[in-house]
């Protein structure tokens, strides 16, 4: 489990992440609005998406990384480009913690330490 001070650290960067959040958010909803048709062309699409993911989840992990000196921290791939969260191991002195981020709503987030 994180401690008060490396919480407090780690809320404020995701709270400067936040217009990444709801990027990522813009991301699912595009996803989930795109019309598959059998001739494969919204592959395309759908791989561009998932590098644009990539991109601006990375961007949120390097943040907090940035910002939580000690941690090595570890963003858990999604199953889905729909799914609305990030989840993080963070990893200090061989004590791993677990953090979800819910960012199905603009302009909010949900921090949930899971371990």
């Amino acid at each position: 489990m994180l401690n008060t001070d490396d919480y407090k650290v780690l809320k404020d960067s995701f709270i400067d992440s936040q217009r990444l959040f709801d990027k990522l958010n813009n991301v699912a909803t595009n996803v989930q609005e795109m019309e598959f048709d059998e001739s494969g062309l919204y592959q395309e699409e759908e791989e561009m998406y998932e590098r644009y993911w990539l991109k601006l989840s990375s961007k949120v992990t390097d943040a907090l990384d940035n910002s939580l000196n000690g941690y090595s921290i570890e963003l858990v791939k999604n199953d889905s480009l729909e799914l609305r969260e990030l989840t993080f191991n963070l990893i200090k002195d061989d004590e791993r913690s677990r953090v979800k981020v819910d960012y199905s709503e603009d302009g909010s987030l949900n921090i949930s330490q899971i371990s």
